[in-house]
């Protein structure tokens, strides 16, 4: 009876060791850290005289919800962007970094993991 007490309890403490394990970097890691803009030469935005600006999850295997504010010349504007970046996808577009030759820019607000 006692054996099987252990036995379970090594059972359920091996499970437990296993689950955190599964659960990697994302439970121990910023989702921000890995959360990267970038910008690309886009021919709407260059005729402006800017860039396309882009954000991609570079995590090998987490999916990162984030959201996002636009400002706009400095001040910050009521746009909001939600987005869930997967790993491995392509930058998702933000917009043109000037528009009405005003810079235009985005700033994370929040992260978190999505299972």
């Amino acid at each position: 009876m006692i054996s099987q007490q252990i036995h379970s309890s090594k059972c359920l403490l091996l499970g437990w060791a296993l689950l955190t394990l599964s659960m990697g970097a994302s439970a121990k890691e910023d989702p921000a850290s890995f959360l990267e803009f970038s910008t690309d030469f886009d021919a709407k935005c260059v005729v402006r005289g800017g860039v396309m600006i882009y954000i991609s999850n570079t995590h090998s295997t987490g999916k990162i919800k984030v959201l996002l504010e636009r400002w706009y010349m400095d001040n910050r504007t009521a746009d909001r962007g939600r987005s869930v970046l997967m790993p491995g996808a392509e930058p998702e577009a933000l917009g043109c970094s000037l528009v009405s030759d005003g810079k235009q820019e985005w700033k994370v607000l929040k992260t978190e993991w999505v299972n």
